[in-house]
Order: structure tokens, then sequence, then C-alpha cells
């Protein structure tokens, strides 16, 4: 357990924190109508710049599905395109969900995610299912999804925004990350900061 008792706010990424994340089972699909290795793939999609642009909102889906067509020489339908992008999001444990609720109750509970409209459309959905008329948003006070800010982990402006805009002491916020070089950026803007490891971290800790 870890003690809150000076903390006021909480921040959760979503990805890896929220969200158990299956790269494996993306890969394996996208492989099935490519040509191109996994290491291209990854390299590709996820650590290119038009992710990047995709994730603050520079691009549409049908332009990122596009470019994803282009880059994998392939021919995918926006569905068919949105149905493997979205096998990316792995379970979301209807515990971590009620945590949410519960700590939002005591703190001011935020999220803050890279992501892009067809995994918000995707999670929120999954939300639903679970917790009936809800949203990821809904189990927070306030989220912020990097394709709405226009900013991006680890970029130090998104933390600076965010403390901002929801006049934080960074000394007495929390922030959870699987992201190392999330994490680091965090505690350089005095943010507090834990990087998650493993999927039922933040269960173990602040339950």
């Amino acid at each position: 357990m870890i003690n809150l008792k000076d903390t006021e706010t909480i921040i959760f990424d979503l990805g890896g924190v929220i969200i158990d994340l299956d790269s494996k089972r993306v890969i394996d699909q996208f492989q099935k109508h490519s040509n191109k290795s996994a290491e291209n793939i990854i390299r590709l999609i996820s650590k290119s710049q038009d992710l990047i642009d995709y994730e603050v909102g520079k691009m549409t889906d049908s332009e990122f599905c596009q470019v994803v067509n282009q880059l994998l020489s392939i021919e995918l339908s926006q569905t068919s395109f949105e149905t493997i992008w979205n096998s990316f999001l792995g379970t979301i444990k209807l515990d971590k969900l009620h945590l949410m609720l519960e700590l939002k109750e005591k703190f001011n509970v935020l999220i803050l995610s890279n992501t892009n409209p067809i995994h918000q459309r995707a999670f929120d959905r999954r939300v639903g299912e679970l917790i009936p008329s809800k949203t990821m948003a809904g189990m927070v006070h306030t989220a912020y999804y990097s394709h709405e800010l226009g900013l991006r982990k680890p970029n130090p402006h998104i933390y600076q925004k965010v403390v901002d805009l929801q006049n934080l002491n960074p000394a007495k916020t929390l922030f959870f990350d699987d992201c190392l070089e999330n994490i680091t950026a965090a505690q350089a803007s005095g943010i507090q900061a834990i990087q998650v490891t493993y999927s039922d971290q933040i269960l173990d800790q602040l339950r």
C-alpha cells in the first residue's frame, strides 16, 4: 500500500495501467495482411511520426488508416483497420474501474493518456459494457487525452498544461504510468510518479 496522506490528486495513464495491452495480437493481425516483419510493423506503426501526429490530433482516422495501408503495403478498409487497431487493447478489469470510482470520492482523480479517437471509442464501449452508461472519462473527474490536448507524453508541456488547468500542487500529485520515459518527465515537472510494471499494480498499491 502507498501512503496517500499528503496526496491530493491521482493521475492514471491508461495503457499498461488501467487497460492491459496486447502488442503481439495487433502485430499478428497486421501480418496476416502484410509481408512486413514484426519488427518492421512495430517500427512503422508504434515509432513513426505518423502515429505521433495522429495521437496529437493532426490526422483524421481515415488519414491514419491510409498512412498505415501505405506503410505496410496493404489495402484494409476503414472498418477492418479499426478492428485490427483495437486488438491492441486487452482486458479492462472491473476492479480497476471500481478502484478509480472509490478514489474519486476522496481525491481529485484524472487520466492523462497518449491515445487516439479509434482507441477512445473502443475503450469507452468496453467500459460501458462493464458499467452501463459510463465512459472511461466517467471513472475520473477529468480525462486528458493527447489527441484532444494536442500534446503527447513525454513532452514536458503536457504535464505543465494539466497542472495549470487543474491548479495542481505537483508535490501532492501522484502519477501512475507504465513508461519510464513518461515517469521521468513527470518527475522533472515536480510530480510524484510511479512506474507501473505489472497489470495489478495499482490494485495492490491503492486498495
